[in-house]
């Protein structure tokens, strides 16, 4: 058995999952077993929401992803993978950006969709948007400058005495080819194309990987309009929409009866003590590397030194 981690979360796994971290934690008892086997073609109880490629209820989730896999993914602790293909690569791509979310949703935990650095008092900023607004490039340019990785697309984030924490998901960054030709932290060996995303490739950053919750200092939401790059701080109420906005797999929520979970979740992440801030950058412009300045000028030298 292979022992891993992702999200906090101990996963055994009966074959190797490069894309994860691996943990010399081996906890049977509380893991998410996966394994290789034939997922059932119908779900054992009433089916609650039916979407592309998909159907579930609070406990089950199914995907068949054509000539590619079958995902069964029951009770938040087992995940059993039906191949249909020879290239495993191509059948895990979906394990990591959606089976793992799957599992947390079980467990009543929602996933954020962020990517983050690590400041250098040892908290977390998260940057948020919607899908190629810049998360990942920003995160990139800011490491650049000598902040570590934390997470890239998803993180878990909890509230413990008014301290929102958050735990990374695993060692992968989506880049695009653009942003892989300025950043300077990552060697070749580092970088290779991803399945299914033609147009991004995949850093791995097992080293720099840490398994640690760490507080949150402050979560950036981006956006793009107008030719200017623009920083303003925001109030907890106005993040509120955004935060809903940024639940990933936000589409699953009402068929697996988590409306009630958003809303705690949301909540708690807008009454603890983060700092939000609006970051807009100029619409179709090649602006990432003054963004990530103006963000270190604005943003990190108040709240992450």
């Amino acid at each position: 058995m292979f022992n891993y981690l992702a999200f906090g979360m101990q996963i055994r796994a009966g074959f190797e999952i490069p894309g994860l971290h691996p943990s010399n934690v081996s906890d049977s008892d509380n893991a998410v077993l996966v394994e290789l086997g034939k997922v059932p073609e119908k779900l054992q109880n009433e089916v609650l929401e039916v979407k592309p490629f998909s159907f579930y209820n609070e406990t089950e989730f199914i995907y068949n992803i054509p000539e590619t896999a079958k995902f069964y993914v029951s009770n938040g602790n087992s995940v059993v993978i039906e191949p249909l293909t020879d290239n495993l690569e191509e059948v895990l791509f979906y394990f990591y950006t959606g089976v793992l979310a799957t599992v947390l949703f079980q467990k009543n935990i929602l996933p954020l969709h962020v990517s983050g650095i690590i400041l250098k008092n040892n908290t977390v900023l998260l940057f948020a948007g919607h899908q190629r607004a810049g998360k990942s490039t920003t995160s990139i340019m800011l490491q650049n400058k000598g902040y570590l990785p934390f997470t890239d697309d998803t993180a878990v984030l909890e509230v413990e005495d008014g301290i929102c924490y958050a735990k990374a998901s695993y060692p992968i960054i989506r880049a695009l080819e653009k942003t892989l030709k300025k950043q300077q932290v990552y060697s070749e060996d580092d970088i290779k194309p991803m399945i299914k995303e033609g147009f991004k490739y995949g850093i791995n950053f097992h080293e720099k990987f840490t398994e640690q919750q760490l507080p949150v200092s402050g979560i950036v939401f981006i956006s793009e309009e107008g030719t200017e790059v623009s920083i303003s701080p925001m109030k907890a109420a106005e993040a509120i929409k955004l935060l809903k906005f940024n639940i990933y797999r936000k589409q699953w929520v009402s068929g697996m009866k988590k409306d009630m979970l958003q809303f705690k979740t949301i909540s708690s992440i807008a009454q603890s003590q983060v700092h939000f801030f609006s970051a807009i950058r100029p619409l179709e412009q090649d602006s990432f590397e003054n963004f990530a300045q103006t963000i270190e000028e604005q943003i990190i030298n108040q709240i992450g030194n």
